[in-house]
Parts: C-alpha cells; structure tokens; sequence
C-alpha cells in the first residue's frame, strides 16, 4: 500500500475511535515554527535502529502521517532543522513519533511550541520585565542603542525646552520652572514604567491650558493667602496621578474604548482655537490691557475663551507696533521652517532628511531672547518673562499631603479629573498610533500606572501634569531605540533649569505665545480631515458630538466642553447597547435558509449565503425585495411559516437592551416587523402566532436581570398557550447554566412534553426500523421524508434544537396529530 494510501486509512481508523469528539485528522503537514524559543529540549534520535525497517516500508518525509504508529503510547509532533544553513534557510521536517526511547543516534535540540498559562506558572523573574518593562531591555542595550538614543535626546531638547516655557508662561500662567520640571522629570520616570520605546512624555499643551484656566482665577488671591503659584500645580498634577493610578490598578484602561474618537478632536480643535485666541493677546502687545480690564469691578468680565475674542476685538487699535513686528517675525520663520521640514520628512534624500533635526524654536526663542537684551526691547514696550532666578532658589520638592495642598486639592479636583482624562486619552491615542505603526503590544492598564507614577512624582516637584504626545513621540522614533532618549532630554531639561535658567529673564512673551499659537494651529487642523471621513461617511453623530465639543468650549470654558461631549457620547453608548437588535426570519421559498425580513433596500447579496445567490438572483426580475419598510413580510421574496414567527436573537442579552425585548416581541406579534410604527393598525391577527421561534446563535451570555425578564416573558407565552422553541443556543456553560437555574429551560421542556416530542419520536424510529428501513406508516404524516434524519433535540435530556427546520417538523406532527382520526 501506498504511504498516501495508508495515511487515509490511518485516517479513516482514526476517525471511526473518535467520530463525536472530532474531526477526521487533517492530513495538513505540522507547522514547523515554533515561538517559544526557551523550550529547547535534547529529543530522542529521528530513528532508531528498530524503526528503520519500518520507515522503509510505509513511510516518508513527505507524508506527516506516513510515521504514526498504532500503538497505544502517547505521541507529540517534532519538528528538526537541518543546521547546514541559515536558521531563515533551514529545512524543516514534520514527523508524528511515538513518545519512546531510542537506541542511538543524535537529534539537535529544537524549540517547541507551549499555549501560554497563567500568572501563577510564572517566576517574579519572568513578571518583572511586564511590570517594569525597562528590565525587557536593559541587558541588550549596547553602544549602537545609547548613540541613537542621544541623538533623539538632544534633538527633542533643542525644541522641546522652548515649547515647555511657552506652555509654563503663556498656557498655564506659572513659572518656568513648573514646564521644565515637568520635561525633565516625566520621561525619567517613564524610562522605569513605560512599555513604548518611542512614546515621550512631558508637559501637553491642552493639560497646560486647562491647569491655566483653573490658576488664573486664584492668582490675584495668592499674595494674600501666601501661596507660592507652585502650590496650584502641585494639587492639579497629584489629583491627576493618584487618578489615573487607581484607574491603572483597578484595571480600567478599557475606558478609552467607550468614548468616541471625534469627542477627543472636537475638544482639541477647541483647545487649539483656544490657544490661538490666548496668543493674540500677547502678539498685539495687550496682556496689560487685558489685566487691567479684569481688575477693574466696573469693566466686563471675562471668562470664557469668547469674552477674551471680543476684548480683542474691541481693543485690537491699542496695540504695541514693536510687539506685533517681534510676533509676525517670529511666527513667519517658524511656520516657513516647519513647512520645509515637512517636505523633507517625506523625503528620499538621506541628506534633506535631515532637515527635521533643524531647531527653529531653539533659534528663534534665543535670537529674540539676545536681541531682546541688547537692543533693551523691555523699555520700548515688549513684555519679556522678567526676572526668574528666585524660581529656582526656593524650594524644589513639595509635600502633596501638605494641609495647604490638601485644601486645594478639594478646590482643584475637578481640574485635576479634566487633566487626568483627557491626558489618558490623549496618551492612548499616541500609544495605539505608535503601536500599529511599530507593531508593539499595549496594554491601557500598564500605560495608566505609568502616567500615574509620572504625574505624582512631578507633583513633588511641582511641574505640570505630564502625558505622552504623538507629534514629539513620532521624531524621537526616527534615531531613539529606547526610553533612554527621553531620559536624555529630561537631564538636558534639569540641568537647563539649574544653570541657563537665571538668564531667560530676557525671552520676549510675544515670542513664547508663537511657538503656543504654532501648537495651536496644528491642533486645529486636526479637525476638518476628521469632519470630512464622518460626513463621506454619514457619520452625522460623530459631526454633533465634534461641534457640541467645540462650540462649547469656545462659548464657555474647556471643562464645560468636555463635560457636554462627554455627556453627550455616553448617551450615545447607552442608547446603542439599550437597543435590541432582534429580527423577524422568513424563509426562502423552496430552502431551509432564513433571512431578515425587516430590512428595507437589501440586495440579496448582503443577506444570502454563497450557495443560494445564483438561484436568487436568477429571481431578482420577478421578486420585489424588500421594498416597504412597514410591510410585515414581503411575502414576494420570502415566505412565512403558517402559526410560527420566528425571532433572531443576534447580541448577547442584558439588562439594557432586554428592557424593551417585551415591548418589540408584541410588535413583531401585532405587526411582524420591529420597523412597523404603532399607530399602525394591527397586520397580524392573534390566531398567527401560536409558536414562537428563537435562533439563539448570537446570544453568547445572559445577565442575571436580562435572564429574569426573559422568563417573565416566555412563562407569560407559556400561560397564554403559545410554545416556545430555543434554536442553536450557544455551547457557553455559564449561559446554559443561567437558562437552566432560572427556569426556562424547564418551561421549554413542558412544552415539548405537551405536544407528545417524545413519543413522536419514540413511534417514528420504531416505524423506520421496520420492513428494511421504508416506514409502515406513512411518514410524511408525521412532517418527515424518507431522506431526511429525525427532528431530535441536540440530545436526549437537551430542549434546544440544531436547525429551525427540526422544530418545524415537530411543529407539523404536533399539528397534524390533532386532526380528526389520526393516530399515534
């Protein structure tokens, strides 16, 4: 016999010992990769001297089943490269042996596959590169790693540093130090937590605005109370770590799952337009106008990002001419730079490429700094940063748990919340883009505990809220190997604050407020790509929530904008998962398939499987699909089963789309559509809907609550007389359990017990066996064919059916055993 021969019928044997565990064995050769290469075991020879004869007679490499032996011993697939070439090269042979030892010979050792395990398999050893993933790395970093590393580090430094001033002075109206701390301190800790080589952490200008409008109003209150301006950015930065390290904790990094991504861009295309407005009050010289008319009990107040729009407005003739030149200077190099700089990212010249390390803010912010000293532009009129080198004098850590900091902590909650949540999410945004653009594993819950530990350690030294950022992450990734790289800027960023700081007293206001209205645009024009995928796509939810996002945070502040979207998408979830998804089913005429009979303006192609499209179509020109949405059934293209409405049930069930089940079954009852509207006069009379169908295939689980109501309303069928069916129900243990403990599947078996089931099929099998297999009695009396297999449960004790089709025949013999003179 033939190696190929006898493979089928090793098959074939194989097949008959374990026909209901089963399939038939795949004659499919053993993949010879293997992941886990730590499982490198010495194997027995690939064939002994005993087994030669053997193999000469009914095996080959070529056939993996060609070596299965017939013996009872266990049996494991092997796999052995040929070392003569490259790992990449090698030669892979699929043999099936039986689990013995071997007299002689020599088989190198091999990697073998194992399904992973559990936690409590692994060493401290092997779970501490997870939770700290710098020890995943640290042995393989070498001198090629660190070169990379610095060059990310110090090209992030030459603009980072500037950008982390402008968000400090400009943004969240603190001191200087507040940014610089937060740049320095943040990757450092990130480099011990972080789990994305790329990602760099540091202050973020929405988190730096939103910690600004929280400040602002308290500053004119400090002197009184004796605070140094630090205190507020302390209590903001550690309610925003302690949250997100409890939310890291307890495992709820699945929270940047629920919220839509256009709730994320409308509230940064607010913020951007935001920092924009903020901007040009400082590019027009008028920040000591805009003070004055905020001190002043008599003038307009001023709140929201509008009323600072209509100051501007209103006072844009009083602004500083050297003020305005400085700006316009300032913001036509940078903008000229990064349009450069944006050709040469693309570019397939080595040399061009390099343009992208060019450090225009670097330059700009110290050429207007220097010219700013020498030319004594502060005495004609231009607001410079003034003296800072008590800034660092003071003290450098602080107490979070202070009584000072405690109390402002209840005061700055809120704030503290808004930055914690946005910043996550901006984070994970950075995160899920790095890590489908390097194919990186994340975990939300790792990434929280991170950006937790990061924003309580920063908090002791007073810096700002500090999170991932996409745009920074994204350069760093074009040298750094590492989380060292960040580290790198943040010691450039420490010593920056201990040495040049004292000498910044210089740095024009207008310059910084540039470099923050640079950011700004950039963040605005985020938006209209997103706007114009939603509207090709008619995503007019996704276009609401985006403009409700923006408008209010423009008219009001940014925690109200991102309170209404929030509100507003969580609606949204709620209306969505409260929505039930059940269907009414018709027949195709002539087959046992059952499609939707309520969707209006179908093709047949969406709802049909491969093998009935061409006899469908082929009816397209005479049936009419679909083509009323009101309509009960179009009984053109698909037939109803007389006294059946058969439900689908695609979505697992709870307490949220289960309430109104009961409300949608008695439309489908009066009506047989969940489309039809109740002002509607009844369709369907009482008399047609005596059994009542369930395809359970997509309801995977059941909640306690939604369990409850469903047998409220199948004890209510089961009152008025009208039989329940369960078809396809899931093989879920915990699903089946719930059915069965709460009773339903007890009422399923009453039912069958009521229209004689058993007996029925106790009588059609005994007829069947009968006068060589052809029935005595007339089977097409009892719903039967001669071809066709008995409408059996999935088993004896089981009520649940495999197809709707069983249940029909059961429903025809019930029906046609309660004619006149028919017996059983």
């Amino acid at each position: 016999m033939s190696s190929s021969g006898r493979g089928r019928q090793l098959a074939k044997e194989a097949r008959r010992q374990d026909a209901v565990n089963s399939p038939a064995p795949s004659v499919r050769q053993i993949s010879g990769r293997r992941v886990n290469n730590e499982r490198n075991l010495e194997r027995e020879p690939l064939l002994a001297n005993q087994d030669k004869e053997a193999a000469r007679g009914h095996g080959s490499r070529d056939s993996p089943l060609a070596s299965m032996q017939t013996s009872d011993s266990d049996v494991e697939s092997v796999v052995y490269h040929n070392q003569s070439g490259n790992m990449g090269h090698s030669e892979s042979v699929n043999i099936v042996l039986p689990h013995r030892s071997h007299a002689s010979g020599h088989m190198p050792s091999i990697s073998e596959y194992v399904p992973g395990g559990n936690a409590s398999s692994l060493t401290w050893m092997q779970l501490l590169p997870y939770y700290l993933p710098m020890f995943s790395w640290v042995r393989e970093y070498c001198f090629e790693f660190f070169v990379g590393d610095l060059i990310g580090g110090v090209s992030l430094a030459t603009f980072q540093i500037p950008m982390a001033i402008s968000y400090a002075t400009s943004l969240a109206k603190v001191p200087i130090s507040c940014g610089l701390y937060a740049l320095g301190v943040a990757p450092i800790i990130y480099l011990l937590f972080g789990s994305v080589p790329q990602m760099i952490t540091g202050p973020e200008a929405p988190i730096s605005l939103i910690v600004g409008q929280a400040v602002e109003p308290l500053l004119h209150h400090m002197k009184k109370k004796h605070l140094d301006p630090r205190d507020f950015v302390v209590a903001i930065t550690f309610v925003s770590g302690a949250a997100l390290l409890g939310f890291g904790l307890g495992r709820f990094g699945f929270l940047d799952n629920v919220l839509c991504d256009s709730l994320l861009k409308g509230f940064i295309c607010g913020v951007g337009i935001v920092m924009v407005i903020n901007s040009l009050v400082a590019l027009l010289g008028l920040g000591q106008k805009l003070q004055d008319v905020i001190n002043d009990k008599n003038d307009v107040d001023i709140h929201s990002p509008f009323d600072k729009l209509c100051f501007i407005y209103d006072h844009m003739s009083e602004y500083n001419a050297l003020t305005l030149k400085v700006s316009l200077c300032a913001f036509v190099i940078i903008m000229v730079v990064r349009h450069i700089k944006s050709h040469a990212a693309t570019s397939k010249n080595v040399y061009f490429r390099r343009v992208i390390y060019f450090p225009e803010l670097l330059l700009v912010v110290a050429s207007t700094t220097f010219l700013s000293y020498k030319l004594d532009w502060h005495a004609k009129g231009l607001a410079i940063v003034g003296a800072v080198a008590d800034d660092s004098s003071t003290a450098l850590l602080f107490n979070p748990f202070s009584s000072i900091h405690l109390k402002l902590m209840r005061r700055l909650v809120s704030s503290g919340l808004v930055c914690a949540m946005l910043g996550f999410f901006e984070s994970t945004t950075a995160l899920k883009s790095l890590g489908s653009r390097y194919d990186l594993p994340i975990s939300s819950n790792r990434e929280l505990v991170a950006l937790g530990a990061i924003n309580i350690a920063c908090s002791v030294f007073g810096a700002l809220p500090s999170f991932g950022g996409y745009g920074r992450s994204k350069i760093n990734a074009m040298s750094a190997k590492t989380t060292t790289s960040g580290a790198i800027m943040g010691i450039i960023s420490l010593i920056t604050v201990k040495t040049v700081l004292p000498y910044l007293q210089y740095i024009p206001l207008c310059v910084l407020s540039v470099i923050t209205a640079v950011i700004g645009i950039s963040l605005i024009s985020e938006g209209p790509p997103n706007l114009r995928f939603h509207w090709a796509s008619r995503g007019y939810d996704e276009i609401v929530t985006f403009f409700m996002t923006v408008v209010t945070t423009i008219f009001f502040s940014m925690e109200a904008g991102i309170a209404v979207g929030l509100i507003y998408s969580l609606i949204r979830v709620i209306k969505n998962s409260a929505d039930s998804c059940i269907q009414i089913l018709g027949r195709v005429p002539g087959t046992n398939t059952f499609l939707d009979a309520d969707l209006a303006n179908e093709t047949i192609e969406d709802q049909t499987e491969p093998n009935l499209k061409l006899a469908l179509l082929g009816q397209m020109s005479e049936l009419n699909l679909f083509t009323d949405n009101f309509r009960p059934l179009n009984y053109q293209a698909l037939e109803e089963i007389e006294g059946c409405l058969i439900i689908k049930i695609p979505e697992p069930l709870t307490f949220t789309n289960t309430s109104d089940l009961r409300a949608r079954l008695k439309r489908l009852e009066m009506y047989g559509s969940a489309k039809a509207h109740p002002a509607l006069k009844r369709t369907r009379d009482a008399s047609m809907t005596k059994y009542l169908i369930f395809d359970m295939e997509g309801m995977a689980s059941i909640d306690s609550s939604a369990a409850q109501i469903l047998h409220m309303i199948i004890l209510t069928y089961h009152n008025q007389g009208i039989k329940a069916f369960f078809i396809r129900v899931h093989k879920s243990r915990a699903l089946r359990s719930r059915l069965s403990n709460t009773g339903i599947t007890e009422i399923l078996r009453s039912n069958l017990k009521a229209m004689r089931y058993r007996h029925f099929c106790a009588a059609s099998a005994g007829d069947a066996e009968t006068n060589n297999g052809r029935s005595t009695r007339d089977l097409t009396q009892l719903g039967l064919h001669d071809d066709q297999p008995l409408p059996v449960t999935e088993s004896p004790t089981s009520p649940y059916f495999e197809h709707i089709r069983s249940a029909l025949r059961v429903i025809d013999n019930y029906e046609n055993c309660e004619q006149p003179n028919f017996e059983v």
